[in-house]
């Protein structure tokens, strides 16, 4: 028996234990009957899912193990504003919303095909702008190439790549500008590499205004993006916590309330 095959086991068994035998066989029917598509209930959100695509890796992850259950800043009334990059199908958005459903989350996501079915999941949320854009250090337009990961594994590039599609980039400076952001609650990352370039450039501006950063880092495919980031909040005061592949950071240098774990 492999290691991978042993972790698929693992990953499985302990989906069915979080989800319950007969809510796992009744997702599994309502996936193998529907078309393309398919509903999950749960916990009283609705998840739109594609058949034959990463998207049912994704609700696992969040929904169901909590991937985003991280630290937070003490009292939902004192996160106001959530940036999203890297929103894929909205999952993670849904989650922020759960938790924090007076807060704006702006959501941004550079795949067509996701960020279409972005705006169906959030659908009903207040306080949600959806952007279909690429994050990067300045104003251009970047190619979008298929890693081979699934759905949740495009990525931008700029360079001779080959490409799926192209998307305009949009910068942090950009987004605080057009919706007047004085603070950055939480900044939740996960871009497939390109923090590196987030990170190496143009970062010294937005950067003092963000209170907690959940990120993933993908040194993996692109080497350098933990040196670039950890090298951008070193002039900074900070907790430092991880939990799966994420590493969460609550800056403790602002005058705002302290950050505690929930």
């Amino acid at each position: 028996m492999t290691s991978q095959f042993k972790k698929k086991v693992v990953t499985t068994l302990r989906y069915v234990y979080k989800v319950g035998i007969i809510k796992s066989l009744l997702i599994g029917l309502a996936m193998s009957a529907s078309g393309e598509e398919y509903e999950v209930k749960w916990k009283g959100r609705h998840y739109h899912i594609r058949k034959h695509s990463s998207d049912f890796k994704v609700f696992r992850a969040i929904a169901v193990f909590g991937q985003y259950n991280v630290p937070i800043i003490t009292g939902s009334n004192n996160v106001k504003t959530i940036i999203d990059l890297g929103s894929n199908i909205g999952f993670s958005v849904m989650h922020f919303k759960s938790k924090f459903p007076d807060a704006q989350v702006i959501a941004v996501e550079p795949e067509k095909h996701n960020f279409e079915q972005l705006v169906k999941n959030v659908k009903g949320y207040s306080k949600v702008v959806c952007l279909q854009n690429a994050i990067w250090y300045s104003e251009k337009k970047l190619g979008i190439f298929d890693s081979g990961l699934g759905e949740y594994g495009f990525r931008v590039v700029d360079g001779n790549q080959k490409q799926v599609g192209s998307v305009d980039a949009i910068t942090m400076d950009d987004i605080i500008s057009k919706y007047g952001l004085q603070t950055i609650d939480i900044l939740k990352i996960d871009i497939e590499g390109a923090e590196k370039e987030l990170f190496t450039y143009n970062y010294e501006n937005w950067l003092p205004k963000v209170r907690c950063i959940v990120i993933e880092l993908h040194d993996t495919f692109h080497p350098g993006c933990a040196t670039a980031f950890f090298k951008a909040i070193s002039t900074r005061q900070f907790d430092i916590f991880c939990k799966g592949e994420d590493i969460i950071i609550t800056f403790t240098d602002t005058k705002q309330d302290a950050v505690q774990y929930a």
